[in-house]
């Protein structure tokens, strides 16, 4: 078993089923889980309520490398912010900010979506504290793993940048404006995995922390992709960007 690098994800019931839109179910957030707890072979940290870890387990056996902690045990932007994110969104400020095509997207309507990919550094940061020797954190999402493909494997942990690792569609050339991001269906930097050196797990956390009460102030709510554009163009000598057109190839080109 790899001791460098250690994985964590998360899922939290959001209700995603009776969405109006990108609806996806329990079951098949739970498949996909499998998917990947079956393939992985690194260390990873699953962060879900109790009946969750039952469901899982009466779906299937998992290896000793699969770790379930209890979701309620860490304190998360969703905690700290979900209230004042509810205030953002239903304000008219807001609204105003988001064209008619875009309105129904889930970042624009449920907080509790946004928040909640927010708070994937918090369960890092739990993580850090929980197993603190790793090198490396790195954030794979509940649902990263449709095909076997995209199962993080043979990772060469040498030739990692002691930095916060994130796969980008498009490349983020020059500054965009958050409110000019809540226009736009562009995708730069994909939120679904990223790798981040230990030294910076801490320091990423307060970034995102700031951003998020900026973001709030200019009376914006976004997805993770586009906060932490943001947090990149504030500080871009502390990210290692990976440019490749497919969704989930971050740890096939690694």
């Amino acid at each position: 078993m790899n001791n460098d690098i250690l994985f964590v994800t998360a899922f939290k019931d959001i209700n995603r089923k009776s969405w109006v839109h990108c609806t996806r179910t329990n079951e098949e957030y739970y498949e996909y889980f499998i998917n990947l707890a079956k393939g992985i072979e690194y260390n990873i940290l699953v962060y879900v309520e109790d009946y969750v870890r039952k469901e899982l387990l009466s779906r299937s056996s998992f290896g000793s490398n699969v770790i379930f902690c209890n979701i309620n045990d860490v304190f998360t932007f969703t905690d700290k912010y979900l209230e004042n994110d509810k205030i953002v969104m239903a304000s008219n400020i807001y609204k105003n900010k988001i064209p008619n095509e875009r309105k129904n997207n889930p970042e624009h309507i449920y907080s509790k979506y946004n928040l909640l990919n927010h708070s994937k550094i918090n369960f890092i940061s739990n993580a850090k504290v929980c197993y603190p020797n790793y090198s490396f954190y790195s954030w794979i999402d509940f649902g990263f793993v449709r095909e076997e493909i995209s199962i993080p494997r043979n990772i060469n942990i040498s030739k990692l940048p002691h930095k916060i690792i994130y796969h980008n569609i498009l490349v983020p050339s020059h500054y965009i404006d958050p409110n000019d991001i809540l226009k736009t269906d562009n995708i730069y930097l994909t939120g679904s995995g990223y790798i981040i050196h230990s030294s910076l797990v801490k320091q990423f956390e307060n970034l995102y922390d700031n951003k998020i009460k900026e973001l709030h102030k200019n009376f914006i709510s976004d997805d993770d992709q586009s906060v932490v554009l943001q947090i990149y163009f504030d500080n871009p000598h502390i990210f290692h960007l990976i440019q490749n057109n497919n969704w989930f190839s971050l740890f096939n080109i690694l």
